[in-house]
């Protein structure tokens, strides 16, 4: 069955050294005292100019020497990669007034170049050209590294027979020696060409020295690299890291139809050599990344003025954390107490009632749930904070429009409709899907439809989907693959409607319920059957004024608007009375 591959493109954020010369000698042969690096921030004097091609460089506010990891400013702030004992200052150096007489058409306005030469960390040469297709060596890319990071020289010994004491490069060499970014050996090879996989195993290196890289194992899916296998088993643990931290690393993409992605091709070519050009596009891009990924969370001026409690919920409001976190915090996913994903509602549940957290979004509770409070002697408020309902979809083609709860409750749970045929369709299968047990729209099956009752063994052992978005693929994709024949399906409107958008086309409707349609105005004014509210749920009867002050918050004005940010159905609160309701 053919998959289609979703492709969101997540826009990365544009937040937006001592004097080394990466050919010959270096140009200052001091050695520089550094304390621990870490991420600092500066109010922004003005806002980011997009259409100027202005360059921001930020500099040490007492040595003036340039900090080439930096960037900004952005929504109000820059920020800068420095020692922990140091302030900076940004400044606008120039308009690409290129300094360099080789770059021609293709290269005069490129801002990679022209962005990591005002930085001074790749450098041109005397006779004022910069040879931006010229292939870097590895003593080059090791100065590059050296001035990129703010490196301190250091005085040790070469331990590479090929990089005697006089080497040029000997001192960023070595310095990366001791960060671990190169590993000692007979010979170093200065003058052999950088590759793509030393340039990414470097970068992995690099990070992991500074702190500043989760190594934790994520679920990523690398099909698309057709050439994952030629990577060398000494970067591959450095192409999967950094990929899983949305890092760009040089590849190559194959387009076979510029219409639709789910075929696309791309190829690390690992072994292929770096140009001065492709080191300054990936170094441009590795600085936003950075800065995205490890900036610190900044307080908003205009945040409320309630804290925020410590929060989970089902996958489907996985949305309303989010725009918290944002509505409080610029860079709110570097916040510590921002959860990077939701538990899922029964275990978002159970989280609460252990005590674990102090806030859940989640549609109603399931049986289970209910069982396990009262086992552990927990009581759970449920407060109404966005309108969502259980809904029903099926194929386009397919004549039946409607269905009744009683038809429901026999397909689900007798497995007793089988063909459409029975409910005014043609002759052909109706293949049922349901959800795990442990999902949100599950329990809106436990209240609207099984009574008391578990889904058919024939239909959760063959047609389950784990994911909520999967149920929408795993229905449009048996209607695509079984000519004539439809499947049915479930989830939750809102949810469904946010994730249909960005999945790409599905050829799906949805199905009236005793004859009314699932529509905003159906849920909101609850004539459609199957209506039921997202709640942020908190334990009952304790005294915790945060939780209850953030509950208060939610309620009002700040909740409607977390609710229409997230796309759901906005409860409409005027003071005490919710009209609703």
């Amino acid at each position: 069955m053919k998959k289609r591959i979703l492709a969101i493109v997540l826009c990365v954020l544009i937040f937006a050294s001592n004097n080394i010369s990466i050919f010959g000698a270096p140009m200052d042969e001091e050695t520089n005292t550094q304390s621990d690096n870490t991420i600092k921030y500066i109010k922004a004097e003005e806002g980011y100019d997009y259409g100027s091609n202005t360059v921001y460089i930020a500099r040490d506010k007492e040595t003036k020497q340039i900090i080439p990891l930096s960037i900004g400013p952005l929504d109000g702030y820059s920020y800068a990669y420095l020692p922990a004992d140091s302030d900076f200052i940004v400044e606008k150096v120039q308009k690409y007034n290129t300094p360099f007489n080789d770059l021609g058409e293709k290269y005069i306005y490129d801002f990679y170049i022209h962005e990591i030469s005002s930085r001074e960390v790749v450098s041109g040469y005397e006779d004022g050209s910069f040879r931006p297709d010229k292939k870097l060596t590895r003593a080059e890319m090791a100065a590059i590294f050296v001035r990129m990071f703010n490196i301190p020289k250091t005085q040790s010994a070469s331990c590479f027979e090929d990089v005697p004491e006089n080497h040029w490069a000997k001192a960023y060499i070595m310095a990366l020696v001791d960060k671990g970014v190169f590993m000692k050996d007979a010979n170093f090879n200065p003058d052999s060409v950088i590759t793509r996989e030393q340039l990414v195993a470097m970068t992995f290196r690099m990070l992991s020295d500074m702190g500043e890289i989760d190594t934790q194992e994520k679920e990523t899916d690398f099909s698309k690299y057709k050439d994952m296998n030629k990577v060398s088993d000494y970067a591959v643990v450095s192409y999967k890291t950094l990929t899983q931290e949305n890092y760009i690393l040089p590849k190559e993409l194959v387009e076979h139809d510029f219409m639709d992605s789910a075929d696309d091709e791309l190829f690390w070519h690992p072994q292929q050599s770096v140009t001065r050009y492709e080191c300054c596009e990936f170094l441009y891009q590795f600085i936003r990344v950075f800065f995205n990924n490890n900036a610190p969370a900044i307080k908003r001026e205009d945040a409320p003025q309630v804290d925020i409690p410590i929060l989970d919920g089902s996958t489907s409001t996985y949305a309303i954390t989010q725009n918290i976190y944002s509505s409080y915090y610029q860079n709110h996913g570097n916040h510590p107490d921002f959860p990077k994903s939701h538990s899922k509602t029964v275990a978002s549940y159970k989280r609460l009632i252990d005590g674990e957290v102090e806030m859940i979004f989640v549609p109603d509770a399931g049986e289970d749930v209910l069982k396990y409070a009262e086992e552990k002697n927990v009581k759970l408020k449920f407060i109404p904070i966005a309108n969502e309902a259980l809904i029903f979809f099926t194929g386009t083609n397919n004549k039946v429009d409607n269905i009744t709860t009683e038809q429901l409750h026999d397909i689900y749970v007798n497995n007793g409709i089988t063909n459409w045929k029975y409910l005014g369709g043609d002759d052909t299968t109706l293949a049922a899907y349901c959800r795990n047990e442990d999902s949100g729209s599950h329990a809106q099956m436990e209240q609207f439809i099984l009574d008391g009752k578990e889904i058919n063994e024939n239909i959760s052992r063959e047609r389950t989907s784990i994911m909520m978005s999967s149920i929408l693929t795993d229905v449009d994709d048996y209607n695509r693959t079984n000519e004539g024949e439809y499947a049915i399906g479930y989830s939750l409107f809102y949810y469904y409607l946010v994730n249909s958008s960005v999945l790409g086309p599905v050829d799906l409707k949805f199905m009236s319920i005793n004859g009314i349609e699932p529509t905003e105005e159906t849920i909101s004014d609850g004539t459609y059957p199957y209506t039921t509210n997202y709640y942020a749920v908190i334990r009952d009867g304790e005294d915790n004024p945060k939780v209850d002050a953030f509950a208060e918050l939610m309620q009002g004005k700040y909740g409607q608007m977390i609710a229409t940010q997230s796309g759901l159905g906005v409860r409409r609160y005027y003071g005490e009375f919710d009209i609703a309701e």
